[in-house]
């Protein structure tokens, strides 16, 4: 079975709304807040792993595995 975090399940919801009519301002307003919060989630990984990667390239196999150990916390969260 494949997780989907819930924001990703509203936008879909949202999609196939709009699909059927127009969204409402409430639905404007939710597809704007769902794409901040998935934008939010991307740069915040992206940086982890960018983070992980420095360190990584650096030979600190200690801050690497604190890093990842937050990367792997905040993918739990995503569940």
């Amino acid at each position: 079975m494949i997780a989907i975090h819930p924001v990703h399940r509203r936008l879909a919801e949202l999609y196939l709304i709009a699909t059927k009519r127009p969204w409402n301002q409430t639905e404007v307003q939710e597809v704007h807040h769902c794409l901040q919060v998935n934008a939010n989630l991307v740069r915040r990984l992206d940086e982890l792993k960018n983070l992980a990667f420095v360190a990584h390239c650096a030979g600190d196999t200690e801050w690497e595995q604190e890093i990842c150990r937050r990367i792997d916390e905040l993918e739990a969260r995503l569940v």
